[in-house]
């Protein structure tokens, strides 16, 4: 499993616009080409009503559609770093992401940039939110946490796809 065969399979996949994740989007944005795929928390209040457990696979996860590009996603991380445990997978085509933590991941998290596209580095700022360092993602795998970073895309020309690799 390459870079290439999974830039290809994003290049053809039709992106849902995500209007929920309202910490990443910039001022004036309504939503962003993005979608996540694995296990998701449920709602305290479904549990209850449902008996439901904590946390399911999305269903999106598991629809014919989607299902495809999760197994090819989770291919490329086992190839990369097999040892890697992962719960989910975000997803995201051209989206320069506000400044934002992810408050619900558990551990540090895998990024890489995909695409044809100039810019687009991943700003880290450090935990005392003063101060922050640029990291180029285009073909490269980076380590960080984003529960406890705070965290942006830089602005970008072309075409940009991230995948996102969290618990």
């Amino acid at each position: 499993m390459s870079k290439r065969e999974i830039l290809s399979a994003l290049r053809e996949f039709d992106f849902p616009t995500n209007t929920r994740r309202r910490n990443v989007l910039n001022k004036g944005q309504t939503g962003y080409k993005g979608f996540v795929l694995g296990l998701v928390n449920i709602w305290a209040v479904a549990q209850q009503k449902y008996n439901l457990p904590p946390q399911d696979l999305s269903k999106l996860t598991k629809s014919q559609k989607y299902k495809p590009m999760y197994e090819l996603a989770k291919k490329v991380m086992k190839k990369f770093k097999p040892n890697f445990k992962f719960t989910s997978i975000q997803f995201n085509k051209n989206h320069k992401s506000a400044k934002h933590k992810d408050a619900k991941n558990a551990t540090d998290s895998y990024i890489i940039g995909l695409g044809d596209y100039t810019g687009g580095e991943l700003r880290i700022w450090d935990e005392d939110n003063k101060t922050y360092k640029d990291f180029n993602i285009k073909n490269r795998w980076l380590r960080f946490n984003g529960a406890k970073h705070y965290h942006q895309t830089l602005p970008f020309k072309g075409e940009r796809y991230t995948l996102v690799y969290y618990n």
